[in-house]
């Protein structure tokens, strides 16, 4: 059976199982397919790498938990562990955040240094 759309046309029923997928589709407009994923870790820079560094020292210099530091900052606690091991990258906001949790600048975060006499 033919359903007719707004258009007049008539559009026939069909059924599409797994193992048309794989196939390519010549007579229909699109196919169907599992989307390019991208590669699951993709580059990180190295102030993206020094900034987790920079957190998870000062995080445990001051004895924090990550849902402390996660508490301090109004983040959450998943995301100050992925921020530490570098899996996201945060916005100038959630640096200032952080920033301020441990009473410091956002430029004193992204630098290198000897934070134990903070």
């Amino acid at each position: 059976m033919a359903n007719t759309h707004s258009t007049g046309s008539a559009c026939p029923a069909k059924t599409l199982s797994y193992a048309d997928l794989g196939t390519s589709c010549p007579a229909m407009p699109f196919c169907i397919a599992e989307p390019e994923r991208l590669p699951y870790k993709s580059a990180v820079s190295e102030s993206a790498r020094r900034l987790a560094r920079n957190v998870r020292l000062l995080r445990v210099a001051h004895g924090w938990s990550q849902e402390t530091l996660a508490l301090n900052a109004g983040l959450d606690r998943t995301f100050v562990g992925a921020i530490e091991r570098a899996e996201r990258s945060i916005t100038l906001a959630t640096a200032e955040k952080l920033a301020k949790a441990f009473d410091m600048t956002v430029a004193d975060l992204l630098t290198a240094g000897d934070f134990s006499k903070r």
